[in-house]
């Protein structure tokens, strides 16, 4: 077990041994914190089981050897131009790793939402006022899918459950049970609901082409994605939030991935912002919505691809509409 997979369990034993039915809100924030800080290992330690230089911010030859194998470097070559003086040894950020991970781990896929939540609650413990925390829904994900998604990965991982749980696996167990249930009967109720929404309103003169015309103008805009709403089956949209970084190679901002905020239907009026939702429904790794279309004929394009459709592809290009 590498180091980063080691250390994880240093904060998951904490935050095991202090999950109740009841916590307070510091407790809460507290036990966030350490959520993350061993989600965010748990994920750099899938990526260095399967190349250490999967971590690393500048993972080229001349940084990675001598940050990760100095040892292996014979004395000569210490010196060589073809090494970097002065390493760069930083990792990625717990998102940049969330992005990398989902590629070859079913569980991190399965539980994007809810690892973005943790992510955002660490990230607001750690920077922002404390009362900007949505200190209900962490709590959810500290009781309800703490224990099911750890032993989730302990199954995948093939890790010993005492080394997230450290002998409290049966009352995480009972905990996240009780909760379990409740989930189930707050999807179904909540899909009832808005289905008997969308009977009633349906039937109102113009109601559905209304709705055709805002839902088709939402995906026009930037960072938007149709589906079926789970609901009442009509196209819903999902709202998505670019992840952005700083590139230390190129010195530039650039987008690395995207986050689900939530679903939403025109239709039956759902919307959607629980991430444990979100999850159960598989809404974790969209293709973003391209947004633009040609300017002289409307077909949609990739960037700066030209347009094969129309007479003016030498000058068609991206219309924001």
């Amino acid at each position: 077990m590498n180091n980063y997979l080691l250390d994880s369990g240093i904060f998951f034993k904490e935050v095991s041994r202090r999950i109740q039915l009841e916590m307070s809100d510091n407790e809460v924030i507290q036990l966030s914190f350490n959520l993350a800080l061993g989600c965010e290992r748990l994920l750099k330690g899938i990526l260095y089981d399967i190349n250490p230089t999967y971590i690393l911010i500048e993972p080229d030859f001349k940084h990675s050897l001598k940050t990760l194998y100095s040892h292996k470097i014979i004395s000569e070559a210490m010196a060589s131009k073809e090494l970097a003086t002065k390493p760069n040894p930083d990792v990625i950020s717990f998102n940049n790793s969330l992005l990398k991970a989902q590629h070859i781990s079913n569980t991190v896929a399965s539980h994007k939402n809810i690892l973005f939540a943790i992510s955002r609650a660490r990230d607001i413990i750690a920077h922002c006022e404390l009362n900007l925390l949505e200190k209900n829904k962490i709590k959810e994900v500290l009781q309800r899918d703490f224990y099911t998604m750890l032993k989730s990965f302990s199954d995948e991982l093939d890790i010993k459950q005492s080394h997230f749980f450290d002998g409290s696996r049966i009352k995480l167990s009972r905990i996240s049970g009780s909760l379990q249930t409740d989930l189930n009967k707050k999807m179904s109720l909540l899909f009832e609901t808005h289905l008997a929404t969308w009977q009633i309103l349906k039937g109102r003169s113009g109601f559905v082409v209304e709705k055709d015309s805002i839902t088709k103008e939402i995906l026009k805009t930037e960072n938007k994605e149709s589906i079926d709403c789970p609901a009442c089956e009509s196209t819903a949209v999902i709202y998505l939030k670019p992840i952005i970084e700083f590139d230390q190679l190129k010195l530039e901002e650039e987008i690395i991935g995207f986050e689900v905020k939530k679903l939403k239907c025109q239709y039956c009026k759902l919307e959607i912002q629980d991430s444990s939702i979100l999850d159960k429904l598989g809404i974790s790794d969209k293709k973003v919505h391209k947004n633009k279309n040609c300017a002289y004929c409307g077909v949609e394009m990739a960037k700066d691809e030209a347009c094969e459709t129309c007479e003016n592809c030498e000058n068609s290009n991206w219309n924001a509409n």
